[in-house]
């Protein structure tokens, strides 16, 4: 079965979809063949094969809302849906601009493939100005999900949480993200690695991954830092990186709270870290992959109590720890139990590695994968 996926970015883009991306297509290579539709921020349009899957890179002119804009998006989507090689268009979305290009290409040609939407994350926005633009977007949205013969949910609380999957319960399955199985094996150079990240950090740290954006909750941890008895490592750009530096300078924090920008290499550091956090404040981190990328490594998780996938990959008192989104006093109380009682620290990290592999690996997503995706398509074994 071709299987045509209109993303974003493919790594090396780091980013929860761009993960979700590779591996979803690592997972699935011997039974799917999966061709990849994405922008690229600096290169030129071409076409590349990463492994079995094949990757069409487009180039992209700038980006509006976190969302790259590609003119040649509309044309090239239309030309290779006319060319009728796909069974099915995996739309992972929030991604307005896949979606213009998918409404408009359907205004032309009649439907012929299954579409599915894979969504990551419910649209939230607090700005008055973008709520307005995005009234203006709603139809065209409403368009494709009555046009859409499933929605793919990552969680069981994704589908619970999202008022999305909510509205489409009957068109709804549950397909994990997964990692790599290459990301379960830490060797003897990684580890030598991730004795210099300490040494580069100036001792034990606790570590976050992400883009400084404001649902990541940054702020909270910024505020609980000096309750905190280590370091704090933070990797990642966005546009809080400015008032985040000001934020730390401001509080005398430069010497706990260290910005480390981006990272070319993220796994020494993974395996370095007494513990990972999470203190994301808004149901746009509707998993956190970062979390199962330091539990595979054996690391617990610290994350915020958000009703969404977040809590279903770390579960309290087993593979980490929860506290309430905000509260900086619970995030640093529950930072200093992790940090004052090693046994129950690595009994944790020891279960959530577990967990990864059983619930998260490559394997539990094609399980999930195959016969959805036979049932779709009418090919049930």
């Amino acid at each position: 079965m071709n299987i045509l996926h209109l993303g974003k970015y493919f790594p090396p883009e780091r980013g929860g979809m761009e993960a979700v991306l590779e591996s979803f297509s690592g997972a699935t290579g011997s039974f799917l063949e999966n061709y990849c539709l994405v922008a690229d921020r600096k290169g030129k349009t071409r076409i590349e094969s990463v492994g079995s899957t094949t990757v069409h890179y487009l180039r992209q002119v700038c980006t509006f809302l976190l969302a790259p804009v590609l003119p040649g998006l509309p044309f090239v989507l239309h030309r290779l849906r006319r060319s009728g090689r796909f069974c099915v268009i995996m739309l992972h979305y929030p991604n307005p601009t896949a979606m213009l290009a998918l409404f408009l290409s359907l205004l032309a040609l009649k439907k012929q493939e299954k579409i599915v939407v894979w969504n990551h994350a419910d649209i939230l926005l607090e700005e008055r100005w973008k709520r307005a633009l995005y009234a203006f977007f709603r139809p065209i949205e409403e368009f494709i999900f009555r046009r859409a013969d499933a929605f793919v949910a990552a969680t069981p609380k994704h589908a619970s949480s999202s008022g999305t999957f909510r509205r489409f319960t009957d068109r709804t399955e549950v397909i994990p993200y997964a990692l790599p199985d290459s990301w379960f094996i830490i060797d003897e150079r990684e580890k030598e690695e991730a004795a210099k990240a300490r040494e580069r950090v100036g001792g034990p740290f606790l570590l976050f991954v992400g883009r400084l954006v404001p649902y990541k909750g940054l702020s909270t941890l910024v505020r609980a830092a000096d309750r905190i008895s280590c370091r704090i490592a933070i990797v990642g750009t966005g546009p809080l990186e400015q008032e985040l530096e000001k934020e730390i300078r401001a509080r005398g924090l430069s010497d706990r709270v260290l910005l480390l920008g981006e990272v070319r290499d993220i796994r020494p550091y993974y395996l370095a870290c007494e513990f990972f956090v999470l203190p994301s404040v808004s149901g746009l981190e509707g998993f956190g992959i970062v979390q199962i990328e330091a539990m595979a490594m054996g690391k617990p998780v610290i994350c915020s109590d958000l009703p969404t996938g977040v809590t279903y990959v770390n579960i309290h008192g087993e593979t980490g720890l929860v506290f309430p989104k905000g509260d900086d006093a619970a995030l640093a109380e529950a930072c200093g139990r992790l940090l004052s009682d090693k046994e129950f620290k690595d009994q944790l990290g020891r279960n959530a590695r577990e967990r990864t592999l059983r619930m998260f690996s490559n394997k539990a997503l094609a399980f999930a994968a195959a016969p959805f995706f036979n049932r779709l398509c009418g090919r049930d074994a």
